[in-house]
């Protein structure tokens, strides 16, 4: 990453990033097979992470039988000055040791059974100094124009393609043998990054991989009852806080059926996913489960990651910060071409977005907001949805926030969500639980003895 850090430094010098610009019209809603592959595989995320787990009990292994590395080796790696950060694939394992800085990008496809399509694209990057996880969700239905390394594959191996058209069709047109390595040079041409791995995997994986870490423990938010033979889908979960095997948790994400419709399935899919990453990065639960994680690794992944890159990226396990977790999606707007429905990205938004995950630029102003956790929080129910701000208290709650209190607003009605502070630069990171929310300093002792931030629901806030 240093020497992309180096490229894009002297390629942006004096450059004035572009203002975000507002969106005109709403995100599409996903199709129902779309939306089903994007829960499954928003999860699948932390498989990286289960390479470094599963890689780690071999190099327990190796290290019991070896007797590990030499007192001169361990000596050099503690005593050696920590080097700046570099990118993945310039990491050695004595790097990795010393704990050196790393950046890494990792592509993650999901497939359906038949294997062509990937219904599903995400980009993962992580950087071990700011403990900080990040996705981006890639639109199926994304309007590319195929890359030039892209479009000299299918030239030279005579495959057949039509360009510009949808990103999901990139790993179609190569074939599955080298579908996913040309999908990343697809992913590089848009995002102008470069990508180190990629992870593939199928929808079966994801109950094995729910199984293999021995369950996820969530509040299911309400009764969940479906059935769909056609699919053959049969949901039947109780509410309240539960342990979750692969196949109940099959269930919740793939549940649809809310008061406030797609808003409250991601909600629960993101605390799903949280909880799924704060199970898996555990040291207990890795220690346990080392022969499973081993393998699942070579029975239902197809990945570019080897043994020796998994046995690096172990070392970082402990710098995976479930907290920092942040999910976003490509920029732009769905629209019909010739009545067929794509989805238009916006290259600026798109520019700026990459420059904030990825190197950084425009991260002060979230860094500024601070963090919530220490402070007493007070929800109070401003909005007509009765139960509300106890089920916003709980989600508050699962998330690490303190919450001390819930209460009934009995002052005006407003259609946002307030958020009253005690002082600036704390709040902003709880704007993002809410469809519209706003941030207020207090001037008029709204906040109660040893509260330090109220959230007032206000009515549009139907659910979260």
């Amino acid at each position: 990453m240093g020497k992309r850090m180096d490229r894009y430094a002297k390629k942006n010098r004096g450059r004035q990033m572009p203002p975000p610009t507002p969106r005109s019209m709403p995100r599409a809603k996903q199709k129902k097979k779309s939306g089903l592959f994007a829960t499954f595989f928003k999860v699948v995320f932390s498989i990286l992470l289960v390479f470094c787990i599963g890689a780690g009990g071999a190099a327990f292994a190796y290290y019991k039988i070896t007797g590990g590395f030499s007192t001169e080796q361990a000596k050099t790696a503690e005593d050696t000055e920590k080097p700046t950060s570099t990118n993945a694939k310039d990491t050695s394992l004595l790097d990795a040791l010393k704990k050196k800085d790393l950046k890494i990008n990792v592509a993650v496809f999901g497939v359906d059974k038949d294997g062509t399509r990937t219904d599903v694209m995400f980009v993962v990057h992580f950087d071990s100094e700011e403990k900080r996880t990040s996705l981006i969700s890639m639109p199926r239905d994304t309007r590319v124009k195929f890359a030039p390394d892209v479009i000299s594959y299918m030239e030279e191996n005579n495959r057949r393609y039509q360009s510009p058209y949808k990103l999901n069709s990139v790993h179609a047109y190569a074939g599955k043998e080298d579908g996913a390595k040309v999908l990343v040079k697809q992913l590089e041409y848009i995002l102008d990054i470069e990508i180190d791995h990629y992870v593939k995997v199928d929808t079966d994986a994801f109950r094995k991989i729910v199984d293999a870490i021995g369950g996820v423990e969530v509040n299911v938010p309400q009764n969940m009852f479906y059935e769909d033979p056609v699919q053959d889908l049969y949901i039947n979960l109780k509410a309240g806080r539960q342990l979750l095997d692969g196949d109940k948790a099959e269930q919740l994400v793939r549940f649809r059926h809310y008061p406030m419709g797609d808003i409250a399935r991601v909600e629960v899919q993101q605390q799903f996913l949280k909880a799924f990453a704060k199970k898996v990065t555990s040291s207990e639960n890795i220690i346990k489960n080392i022969p499973n994680y081993i393998k699942m690794l070579y029975t239902d992944v197809e990945t570019d990651i080897t043994m020796s890159d998994a046995l690096k990226y172990v070392n970082y396990i402990d710098s995976v910060d479930t907290t920092k977790i942040k999910m976003e999606t490509l920029p732009g707007v769905p629209q019909d071409i010739n009545r067929e429905s794509f989805y238009i990205y916006n290259e600026e938004e798109t520019k700026e977005m990459v420059n904030r995950i990825f190197y950084g630029i425009g991260l002060e102003d979230e860094e500024e907001q601070g963090d919530s956790r220490q402070y007493s929080i007070e929800v109070a129910n401003g909005g007509y949805t009765e139960g509300l701000a106890g089920r916003v208290s709980e989600v508050l709650k699962d998330e690490g926030y303190n919450i001390t209190a819930t209460t009934t607003y009995e002052g005006g009605k407003m259609e946002y969500t307030r958020i009253i502070v005690k002082e600036e630069s704390i709040g902003g990171d709880l704007k993002e639980y809410f469809s519209d929310a706003k941030i207020e300093i207090d001037e008029e002792d709204m906040l109660s003895d040893g509260v330090d931030i109220k959230i007032i629901l206000g009515t549009k806030q139907s659910d979260i």
